[in-house]
């Protein structure tokens, strides 16, 4: 199975720096082009369907694709990004001054407290990984090949560090693409395509 992982457009709230996570934002006309540009250049790619997280931002980019690519798209909870609490709407100065240890910690792919660490009213990290992976987990049992999740950079970036070991950001309307090998079961063959 191969998925190809999608960041949203920009939004007004990508361009102020302002974190962002359930906070349902709308795309700029920037971010509509972005993901017009990238759906057009995944043409080639013979996905088979969209999936994508139910946030405007998302949603939007999502529906882009789904008319430029001809194809359908499901609405799921489990690609929303990450819910940041108390830090959603604040910057990453103001971030590190309120919740310095909390953001030293997320921030520390080697800090096992990560995965359970959360800004207050937010989520955890393994708790982003778990609901993605059940995801994941039901495209492979309904036999699914070549599929375009619509999501958020967070998620995108826990999912990468925690099945891949690396840190990957990606940037507005940016797609990386993994391929899920059936034998080991693990991940594998990422590359950002653009």
């Amino acid at each position: 199975m191969i998925l190809y992982l999608m960041r949203h457009g920009q939004t007004d709230w990508n361009t102020l720096g302002k974190l962002q996570g359930k906070t349902d934002t709308q795309l700029n006309e920037v971010g509509v082009q972005q993901i017009h540009e990238a759906s057009l250049k995944l043409k080639d790619e013979q996905i088979e369907t969209i999936y994508a997280s139910d946030l405007k931002r998302a949603k939007k980019s999502a529906d882009i694709a789904s008319n430029v690519l001809d194809l359908p798209v499901h609405y799921t909870k489990r690609l929303r990004e990450m819910c940041f609490g108390k830090a959603e709407g604040m910057k990453k100065n103001d971030i590190q001054a309120v919740f310095p240890y909390i953001d030293q910690a997320f921030n520390d792919i080697n800090n096992p407290e990560r995965y359970a660490i959360a800004y207050p009213e937010g989520e955890t990290v393994g708790e982003v990984q778990q609901r993605f992976m059940k995801l994941v987990n039901k495209l492979y049992e309904e036999g699914r090949s070549k599929v375009l999740l619509v999501t958020h950079g967070m998620l995108i970036r826990i999912f990468a560090e925690t099945c891949l070991k690396k840190t990957i950001r990606l940037e507005n309307g940016s797609v990386l693409r993994v391929v899920f090998d059936e034998k080991s079961k693990k991940f594998k063959s990422p590359k950002i395509l653009f």
